[in-house]
């Protein structure tokens, strides 16, 4: 999907996103000051984030399992004129990199993809150094559900159990359709701690208008016209959570 999805998104390569239509990094303040920081993006796509991030003074590698998304990423890096590393492999298999490698570990909307979300975060804490800390924007679990154009209104049929997502319409890869996995916030919670990390705070980042997007200082670095549509939903119902946990 990545040849649509980069054509029909727009993705700032000056700003970090956390969902659409929402703020970026440079107006929520997430991450702090990256500069001279050692910062690992994983599931990057073409490294929009890392791009931005390497402007701003940190020292990135971008790891992500699509060639076709990295190719794209390489010809960012140089139409930017900046140094990101980037890498192919898997999120849950880490073991290239040595132990308490990076000051930042993040990812948005990668991690609703990796179906043993618990050993990437013990690999993600392992990398980390003291104090380090783990940036995991994610689908917020109520996305999994429908929403009721008519009624203005989600149908969460069980919150407890949200479905996982199969990508049917997508080419199957080693005879497997692309899967999407809901986790409540308790269960991210847990894994989190289980991972031996501290988590600071959660952030349910809230959109813009579309109609006030580009006017003044309102800007928002993950946009596209399916996003606009959508607008009264966002409104209403989170699609993205965010939890920053630091390594103690």
């Amino acid at each position: 999907m990545s040849d649509s999805y980069q054509a029909e998104t727009r993705i700032s390569l000056d700003d970090v996103h956390y969902g659409p239509l929402c703020p970026g990094e440079t107006e929520l303040r997430l991450l702090g000051d990256v500069r001279g920081k050692s910062v690992l993006e994983l599931a990057c796509g073409a490294a929009q984030n890392s791009i931005a991030l390497s402007k701003w003074g940190a020292s990135v590698t971008a790891l992500d399992s699509s060639a076709n998304q990295l190719s794209k990423a390489r010809a960012l890096t140089i139409q930017e004129s900046v140094d990101v590393e980037l890498i192919r492999g898997d999120a849950e298999r880490l073991s290239i990199f040595r132990d308490g490698r990076f000051d930042i570990v993040l990812s948005c909307f990668g991690w609703e993809f990796i179906p043993d979300l618990a050993l990437c975060f013990r690999e993600c804490a392992r990398l980390l150094r003291t104090d380090g800390l783990l940036v995991v924007c994610t689908v917020h679990p109520l996305t999994a559900f429908e929403w009721d154009e008519k009624e203005g209104g989600l149908i969460v049929t069980d919150y407890f159990n949200p479905p996982v997502e199969v990508w049917e319409e997508q080419t199957l890869v080693d005879g497997q359709a692309p899967l999407t996995f809901f986790r409540t916030i308790e269960e991210m919670f847990g894994l989190l701690l289980a991972s031996e990390l501290c988590v600071d705070r959660i952030v349910e980042p809230f959109p813009y208008n579309p109609d006030e997007i580009g006017q003044g200082k309102t800007m928002t670095p993950y946009s596209s016209p399916f996003w606009e549509q959508q607008y009264k939903r966002l409104s209403r119902v989170p699609f993205s959570i965010v939890y920053l946990a630091r390594k103690p």
